[in-house]
């Protein structure tokens, strides 16, 4: 048995949920740790565009491990010049996007507010449609004059905007995009091979999940292509049977995708135009000085006025007003309301903050609480259902003269009997307890609470079940929620190219591994023949070559041979973008490596070119054979440094680094007994602290495991002041090993940012392990100067 493996169903929404980077972006603007992250790095006053390019970069640096700059020696780094080094990878990161995302998050607006005008005149061609508005004939003009504004767009675009920007345009049009993603999430779910051969890995791409939106992208672009009959985004420019067939797809697929009534067509158009007015104010603060708290909270008090709005009006048409603003199926929109608490949008009719109040206030009044309510509604659980269930397993005859002394009637109602106090009924409530589990009492504060509710609630307030009861209990909390979800998912509107960028970072970082693995086969197999290393090479070229068509796309870079080719160099190297474009323009060119000493001229080739992608691959393991020999080197001076450290602990062993600590107390806690001495004299210094923190610096340094070296010292000294003073208390091991794992977590967090792991603190460097001596010391000397007082206290007065 295979156990916590997940149905494909479930890992599909799983990977929708958590794998897809839009949501991966947005999810640091709502960390606190997070935005304290991005603020820094903002220099001037933060706009949304410069947040936005901030929060790629701390997700590149932090949460995929982007580097920019080969690591330097650990071990020479202070806690400070590992923050500067950190500060500077993360300002060439965003200089690094901001170089790639150049105007898209204004072209995506653009594209949201056209579709949005697209999609309310075919809303308005179906509502005085459905109405009897419009006469046949006029309806064929409007459907003529809408098919030649979407053909006057495309060709707009086409002429003017990047290829990217016409993909995304057709794909939200007629619901491509969820299709492909939705695909692709499904691909990704079911099982894979655990270990696939090289050869597969170079030739396969895996991951697709992980890097949705780039993914989505390449097969949009091959669906349209095949479907759509043209063979590059270029020569879409020339043809128009292409522009027919799309122009074609586009009314039939919006023609038949929105609700059938008109109400529902209606909120449509609402719901249209809240999106439009919202994007607004989103592209506003993209120039503005930005407060990002009271933006967002500005936006959210819109949107949950317009949600109320909908609600007082028609709660019925709120399920298509949420689709509207989620661009969602009719499902995923009840979905979300049922995820948010709302299992019936009827309990919404009528309801309002006024009355939210009230059924709060009650609850308190009437001392009612929320489980109640679970339970009065919930018919297993029902404490008056279960006694009922209770009593009619009893056998008639002995109810029955229970019943007499109640009413002469043959049905027993428990509610007539339940508050008899009478001492005949005490032989009733005892099997009634028993066969329940809870006490009589316990019942008889249910019904109360049950009549208080009936009355309050249902007959007062007009409410009609529990379920309503509870949704307006949390009903500023539900519409918070949902307002929040909608907020986030039209701020993603214009995130797809942001997120296209992070992701081909760690795609082609991705692809480094898988080209370290190939060339880790070929070298670590010396016995294989010379074509097993060119066909691992020729695949890596090809992998590399579609990496340059994909960039060439997204950074819309037709003619840019250095940007995406210094930009694959960049990854593969762990250099910046810049110095890789440096690289590739001045260094000598691989592809005429022993023919003639020539670089790379951008004239003569297109940024797609088996050429470079085979100089760059040449680059790599030339990089990966240079990293080779030098580990190698580094291996053997290690060695020797080795050998030389084992001598001089050795040597400080045979000194004892406990010498001098141990005369520290031993003079002290003898010295303060004799007679006419000053306490003062004996009491510990900032001197005493440097250099006890030296000691047991030294003192860490003699074994590989340092923890314990430090517990070791810390020990010692205690020991040795409890044997001179037996009475006073001190730490025991296992506080001092507490303390000491708190000061190394304190300090290498300030440097990791998280809690470290065994190997982190094994590894610490020299800065670190002296602050962690200083504390040590520290804590040390107070411990020595309260047993000092302690003894001077009980010394015998004269």
């Amino acid at each position: 048995m295979i156990s916590g493996v997940k149905r494909k169903s479930t890992a599909t929404e799983s990977a929708s949920r958590f794998f897809q980077t839009v949501d991966l972006i947005i999810s640091h603007l709502k960390r606190e740790a997070d935005k304290e992250k991005i603020f820094e790095l903002i220099r001037k006053k933060p706009t949304l565009r410069s947040l936005l390019i901030a929060t790629a970069a701390v997700h590149l640096y932090h949460y995929m491990g982007i580097k920019v700059k080969e690591s330097l020696d650990k071990n020479k780094l202070t806690v400070d010049s590992t923050k500067q080094l950190e500060m500077e990878e993360k300002q060439i990161l965003m200089e690094e996007v901001e170089t790639f995302l150049k105007n898209s998050f204004e072209l995506e607006r653009a594209l949201f507010d056209e579709i949005i005008n697209l999609e309310n005149m075919f809303l308005s061609l179906l509502i005085e449609d459905r109405l009897g508005n419009i006469q046949q004939s006029q309806r064929k003009k409007r459907i003529e004059e809408i098919e030649n504004q979407i053909e006057r767009e495309l060709l707009n675009i086409i002429s003017q905007s990047p290829s990217y920007y016409f993909y995304d345009f057709i794909g939200d049009i007629i619901g491509l995009n969820e299709i492909v993603k939705q695909e692709i999430l499904e691909e990704s779910a079911a099982f894979k091979g655990i270990s696939l051969p090289i050869e597969e890995q170079l030739e396969k791409e895996e991951k697709e999940d992980k890097f949705i939106e780039v993914f989505t992208l390449n097969r949009i672009i091959e669906r349209m292509q095949n479907q759509f009959e043209f063979k590059s985004y270029k020569e879409l420019q020339t043809q128009t049977m292409p522009i027919r067939m799309i122009k074609k797809r586009i009314m039939e697929y919006e023609l038949n995708k929105f609700p059938i009534s008109i109400s529902g067509l209606k909120t449509f158009i609402e719901g249209n135009n809240l999106k439009k007015e919202t994007i607004k104010s989103i592209e506003k603060a993209f120039k503005e000085d930005l407060k990002y708290d009271e933006f967002e909270n500005s936006i959210l008090s819109e949107l949950k006025i317009a949600l109320i709005k909908q609600l007082k009006k028609n709660p019925n048409d709120f399920i298509y007003f949420l689709q509207s603003l989620n661009e969602s199926s009719f499902e995923d929109a009840i979905f979300l309301l049922n995820k948010r608490g709302i299992k019936d949008t009827l309990h919404l009719m009528n309801v309002d903050y006024e009355l939210a109040e009230n059924v709060q206030k009650s609850m308190i009044r009437y001392n009612i609480k929320k489980q109640d309510l679970i339970l009065l509604n919930d018919n297993q659980k029902n404490l008056i259902n279960v006694a009922k269930k209770a009593l009619c397993s009893m056998k008639f005859p002995y109810l029955e003269k229970f019943i007499t002394k109640v009413a002469d009637n043959a049905e027993f109602d428990l509610f007539k009997i339940l508050y008899r106090n009478e001492t005949e009924y005490d032989e009733l409530w005892d099997i009634l307890e028993k066969k329940t589990g809870f006490s009589i009492n316990d019942l008889r504060e249910f019904v109360r609470k049950k009549q208080t509710v009936d009355k309050i609630f249902f007959q007062g307030l007009n409410l009609t079940n529990y379920s309503q009861i509870i949704l307006l209990l949390n009903y500023d909390e539900i519409l918070s929620n949902i307002v929040t979800d909608l907020f986030y998912n039209l701020l993603s509107k214009i995130l797809r190219q942001l997120s296209r960028i992070i992701e081909l970072y760690g795609l082609i970082s991705n692809d480094k591994a898988i080209y370290s693995r190939a060339l880790n086969v070929v070298t670590g197999n010396r016995g294989f023949e010379d074509w097993v290393q060119v066909k691992l090479e020729e695949l890596s070229i090809e992998r590399t070559m579609k990496r340059q068509k994909e960039l060439v796309v997204v950074f819309n870079a037709v003619n840019q041979v250095f940007l995406i080719n210094g930009f694959i160099l960049s990854r593969l190297k762990i250099k910046s973008l810049k110095e890789s474009m440096a690289e590739l323009k001045s260094q000598e060119s691989y592809v005429y490596k022993d023919i003639s000493p020539l670089k790379l001229r951008a004239d003569l080739v297109s940024p797609v070119s088996y050429c470079i992608a085979y100089d760059l691959i040449k680059r790599f393991e030339e990089l990966a054979e240079l990293k080779k020999v030098k580990i190698e080197s580094a291996n053997v001076e290690k060695k020797k440094i080795e050998e030389v450290k084992k001598k001089e602990i050795i040597k400080l062993r045979q000194e004892s680094t406990f010498n001098w600590i141990e005369r520290k107390i031993t003079s002290n806690l003898i010295g303060i007994s004799r007679r006419g001495m000053n306490p003062r004299q004996f009491y510990w210094s900032e001197k005493d602290t440097k250099t006890l923190t030296e000691q047991i610096q030294l003192h860490s340094g003699l074994k590989d495991d340092v923890f314990s070296s430090f517990c070791e010292f810390y020990l010692f000294a205690v020991e040795k002041i409890k044997s001179l003073v037996p009475d006073m208390k001190l730490p025991n091991m296992e506080r001092i090993e507490h303390e000491i794992a708190t000061f190394i977590n304190n300090i290498l967090s300030e440097r990791l940012h998280r809690p470290p792991n065994p190997e982190e603190i094994k590894e610490m460097l020299e800065g670190e392990r002296y602050k962690i001596s200083n504390k040590i010391a520290i804590k040390i000397g107070n411990i020595l100067d309260k047993t000092l007082y302690f003894k001077f206290k009980k010394k015998p007065k004269k």
